[in-house]
């Protein structure tokens, strides 16, 4: 699978972006090694390698514990703008 010009102008125009012919030319050939060495790393053999990638032993966890947090004076009152125990933070949607 090849990425094709075509290809970069519709991503680009779905994304409402806009790029000259060199950064055109140079997605190209930067996103078609990408997919070339991702080919590569398919063909590997990884039967043999064990998965460890998840938690086995459960008791190595800490139990879950109820302790004091700040108080909430405390917190809001480092915050540039609070009210009545609230953070006031800058609209950003109108």
């Amino acid at each position: 699978m090849k990425v094709t010009e075509k290809e970069i102008k519709h991503l680009a125009s779905l994304s409402r972006l806009e790029f000259n012919e060199d950064e055109i030319s140079n997605f190209i050939v930067d996103l078609n090694s990408i997919i070339e060495y991702v080919d590569q790393l398919q063909k590997i053999d990884t039967s043999n390698i064990v998965d460890n990638t998840t938690i086995k032993n459960f008791e190595e966890l800490r139990d879950d514990e109820v302790k004091e947090s700040l108080p909430n004076n405390e917190i809001v009152g480092n915050a540039p703008k609070n009210k009545d125990g609230y953070f006031i933070a800058p609209t950003v949607v109108e």
